[in-house]
């Protein structure tokens, strides 16, 4: 029997016959994967990331999005393509959680920084918040995403993050500081016409205005936000009826107050917002009892009170304080003192300093009314102990909140020298590249013996040109200052024996080595025609480029010409010019001429400049 013969691995596409590559090993996708790999390019390349990841994108199951996601890093790092390897990082980051994922999108962030890719950066920058469990953590990394966000000029998402900023900073009791992150929420609303995605920041503003007992400040936000959350049946519209019934209720308005509580109660009945009903149905039994009705305010409190006793401390301690006051109002001391003694317990178990202040104080005044100094005291005593124990731990909250503020502002500023940093050593590799062409441009010239004029000693007027064309590309790139001056020679005396030829030849010998001393060995001296010299000033202003030249009047004034009679009749007239605006090096050349010939009319050993 003979052996199979062996499968030959060549198809047939017209009337070409091609080899099809062998797999290598970056190429196989596990077992669990084979399904996709007809989908993918068989070379190992870019495009067979993209292609990965594109598919981690589409609605697979979990797993083969992760491990679709971990192939195109793999395969991405293999072929140190920095900005894929960031795009798997960041897909495999929005794909997990926990540590690991935040892991990955910190690397992620920090190849997108390198990259200059700001949008990518704010991207990771958002889901790092999400990730993060820490609320000072989240809010570093909130307040940098916005930071961004602001940069790549996005004022919707800048907007959603300042909004996100003030929510944390409410929880973190930063009144103050949350003010500001809605203000500036507002704002961008108003820059690019997001009204509607501001009603969680005007729901914020109207209620931080009720805190601070300013409720026709919080009217104007809670009417607004009313009107944007109108028939939506969410929890934000029982929010701004709710508020607006609190707002009303403060500015003596009971009955206006009840119709608005009375509708956001309906909204919230439907909804599982058990904190949020609990607070409407306080407010609506503080109504009740403005209104007399205290009957329905106590059943109203008693109704509130189970809502938030295991998961809701705050307002469950409020209601406590709530319905104690209401009995203490009704003439049931003894029931008053039981709604403060829980609510007492509760604060000091659950670690609320504000609210056991609150109820020491509640039961002093309890205390007071039914006579008792000696309770009076203790309750007062124990009321001071707690309002200190309540202003050192808002104290330490304030640091601590400021430390997240400073820690995101220096987070910010070490990135901007990071950049800043990193576009100098880009410049540097750039100007090094040309000064390496300008000194291979001299080593060519100088094998062509045309890089000096031989009647002087300069360089040619050619050479100074490329020099200058050379300059002035890499400065416009850059937007670093470029000078040239145009150096003209009058001799007013000339030689009544010998060759007149030589002599001036001498005399432009003289002034190219007295230029040539005077300048750097950066800059460049060319001879322009018979009586100029073109000066080439390359990362320099007009203002600091003067000074050579000034030096070379005075030197030329003063210069010992070995001739009685030719002392003083040698003069220079220097016309300086910097880029500026000028477009282009023929047209940098025409303006320092003309300098010149203005600085020629103005007398001998003149330097005039234009910035």
């Amino acid at each position: 029997m003979q052996p199979l013969p062996r499968p030959n691995r060549t198809v047939s596409v017209g009337h070409a016959v091609h080899n099809q590559p062998r797999a290598g090993p970056l190429m196989e996708l596990p077992p669990s994967l084979q399904p996709f790999e007809a989908l993918l390019p068989r070379a190992p390349g870019p495009q067979r990331v993209d292609a990965l990841l594109d598919l981690s994108a589409q609605p697979h199951p979990r797993a083969e999005q992760v491990d679709l996601a971990e192939q195109a890093r793999a395969l991405a790092s293999s072929l140190n393509d920095p900005a894929r390897t960031a795009r798997a990082e960041l897909r495999l980051a929005l794909l997990q959680e926990g540590p690991e994922a935040l892991a990955l999108v910190r690397a992620a962030a920090a190849r997108f920084e390198q990259l200059g890719d700001v949008p990518q950066e704010l991207a990771c920058a958002a889901r790092e918040a999400e990730l993060l469990s820490d609320p000072l953590e989240q809010l570093v990394a909130v307040l940098r995403a916005a930071a961004l966000a602001e940069e790549t000029g996005q004022p919707a998402q800048e907007q959603a993050l300042r909004t996100r900023a003030g929510l944390l900073l409410r929880g973190l009791h930063s009144p103050g500081r949350a003010h500001e992150a809605f203000t500036r929420a507002l704002d961008l609303a108003d820059r690019h016409d997001g009204r509607a995605q501001v009603a969680p920041a005007l729901l914020a503003l109207g209620e931080l205005a009720l805190e601070a007992g300013q409720p026709a400040a919080a009217l104007e936000h809670l009417r607004a936000a009313g009107h944007l959350t109108h028939g939506e049946g969410s929890a934000e519209q029982a929010r701004s009826l709710g508020g607006l019934g609190r707002a009303y209720a403060a500015s003596g308005d009971p009955g206006r107050a009840a119709r608005f509580l009375d509708a956001a109660l309906t909204l919230t009945e439907r909804l599982d917002r058990p904190d949020l009903h609990a607070a409407l149905l306080d407010a609506r039994a503080a109504v009740h009892d403005a209104q007399g009705d205290a009957p329905a305010a106590h059943a109203l409190l008693r109704r509130s009170l189970p809502l938030t006793e295991d998961d809701w401390p705050d307002q469950h301690g409020e209601t406590l304080l709530r319905l104690a006051a209401h009995a203490a109002a009704q003439g049931r001391a003894q029931e008053a003192r039981e709604h403060l003694t829980w609510a007492l317990r509760s604060g000091l178990d659950r670690q609320r300093p504000a609210l056991v202040a609150r109820a020491h104080l509640a039961l002093a005044d309890l205390a007071e009314a039914q006579r008792d100094p000696e309770e009076t005291a203790a309750q007062l005593r124990a009321w001071a102990d707690a309002a200190q124990r309540q202003q050192d731990a808002q104290a330490r909250q304030d640091r601590l909140v400021e430390g997240a503020l400073r820690d995101a502002q220096e987070a910010l500023a070490s990135r901007r020298a990071r950049r800043d940093t990193q576009r100098l050593l880009e410049h540097a590799v750039q100007d090094a590249t040309t000064r390496l062409a300008a000194t291979q441009l001299l080593a060519e010239r100088w094998r062509n013996s045309g890089m000096r004029d031989a009647e002087s000693g300069a360089h040619s007027r050619e050479f100074g040109l490329e020099i200058l064309n050379l300059h002035y590309t890499r400065c416009a790139r850059l937007k670093t200052p470029l000078s040239v001056a145009m150096v003209g020679v009058e001799v007013s005396a000339p030689p009544r024996e010998g060759a007149a030829d030589l002599f001036l030849n001498n005399v432009m010998s003289a002034v190219a080595r007295v230029l040539e001393g005077q300048v750097r060995s950066m800059d460049t001296v060319a001879r322009f025609d018979r009586f100029k010299f073109l000066v080439v000033f390359p990362d320099t202003p007009p203002q600091e480029a003067r000074h050579p030249l000034d030096r070379l009047i005075e030197q030329i004034g003063a210069y010992d010409w070995g001739v009685a009679e030719l002392r003083g009749a040698v003069t220079v007239a220097a016309g300086l010019v910097g880029r500026g605006f000028i477009q282009g090096p023929n047209l940098l050349v025409d303006a320092a001429d003309a300098e010149q010939y203005r600085a020629r009319r103005q007398g001998p050993n003149t330097l005039t400049v234009t910035l």
